[in-house]
């Protein structure tokens, strides 16, 4: 595989699966991904071994790829199968199944957590991931560097076989841009071997919560500050080593709390300064035949990216041919998301942005 040149940051759920199957070769080549284990309906060690085991059939698309593997909003402190926890067992289970799953740790993992992903690394060679959030960064420099010179002499893993993920979260205005752009390359600045490591990657992550503060059928263009933070960090002078680009692609960075409820028909389309916003009524009586509409409106705006970009766009552009329903939340996610991967993907090696 070649390096990768973008990390998007899924959330482990069926419209996001299904976009990593249907992305173009090419943005499967130069992709990334760092899945996130959702949770699922209870924590006893049973049920979190199901979900871990669904995650990993549902990531079989991507067989013979890299992706990191992130079981950190799942319990990671109880033992599951053969002495490996949460990080261990879904790690290994992946790997079983013909993907390259690197585990991620962070700086104040539970001690079952970074003997899992040492343990993994001994047995498979494939090195781990540590991920930073903007708490650690914010730590000084010389403290950060030393606990992470800790925590791989722990792991047992040297930092050309480890990605450092730089994660700011989210980010919302120009100056959450300009404060996390600073704390990035002061770090990228101060830390010790920063050429040394496998990946070093920023990521953050810009789009709304949710869509509950647009008008049905009211375009919305909510600007992605999270390719704004990238393109700042890259532009500061003297930094060592630029950052591998990575995002949340068309989700919130913090995983939703709360029983769900139905979402509208709806569709978030990336551009490229901004996301393209449309949903329709839930109490419209046409139901989910909306999403035609929805994808006839996206269609043709002026940036809409045209049906040759990928599976995504194709349907976009013509939602009611080959047989297609308008689907459902999931499928909706799926479009999203299908199209914010291959549309990154193609402005990071034709214009080096995403």
């Amino acid at each position: 595989m070649p390096d990768p040149l973008y990390l998007p940051v899924l959330k482990g759920r069926q419209g996001e699966f299904a976009a990593l199957a249907a992305i173009q070769p090419a943005t499967r080549r130069h992709t990334l991904p760092l899945v996130e284990i959702v949770p699922g309906p209870a924590d006893d060690p049973v049920t979190v071994r199901h979900n871990i085991d669904r995650t990993a059939r549902k990531l079989r698309t991507w067989a013979g790829g890299r992706l990191l593997l992130d079981a950190g909003l799942i319990p990671t402190d109880v033992a599951l199968h053969d002495g490996f926890g949460a990080v261990g067992y879904s790690a290994i289970t992946t790997l079983n199944l013909g993907v390259s799953a690197t585990p991620v740790v962070r700086l104040n993992d539970e001690p079952l957590a970074l003997a899992d992903a040492s343990q993994v690394h001994a047995d498979c060679g494939g090195g781990v991931a540590l991920r930073l959030s903007v708490e650690d960064m914010d730590e000084d420099s010389e403290d950060v560097d030393q606990a992470l010179t800790d925590v791989l002499q722990r792991l047992k893993v040297d930092c050309t076989d480890a990605d450092l993920v730089l994660d700011v979260g989210a980010v919302n205005g120009d100056l959450a841009v300009r404060a996390a752009s600073r704390l990035v390359t002061d770090l990228l600045r101060d830390l010790s071997n920063i050429g040394d490591w496998r990946q070093i990657i920023v990521t953050a992550g810009a789009f709304p919560v949710d869509l509950s503060a647009v008008e049905r059928w009211v375009l919305g263009e909510p600007r992605r500050y999270d390719a704004d933070l990238w393109d700042r960090v890259r532009g500061r002078r003297r930094i060592p080593r630029t950052p591998t680009y990575g995002d949340y692609a068309v989700a919130h960075p913090v995983l939703a709390s709360g029983p769900p409820f139905p979402a509208a028909p709806q569709l978030r389309y990336t551009v490229a300064n901004r996301w393209l916003t449309l949903k329709g009524g839930r109490n419209d009586p046409r139901g989910h035949e909306q999403f035609y509409e929805i994808c006839e409106t996206i269609a043709a705006h002026s940036d809409f990216a045209g049906a040759a970009l990928g599976k995504a766009d194709e349907r976009i552009a013509h939602p009611r041919a080959h047989g297609h329903g308008p689907g459902n939340a999931s499928t909706w996610r799926e479009l999203g998301t299908t199209h914010h991967l291959d549309f990154v993907l193609r402005r990071i090696t034709s214009l080096g942005e995403p």
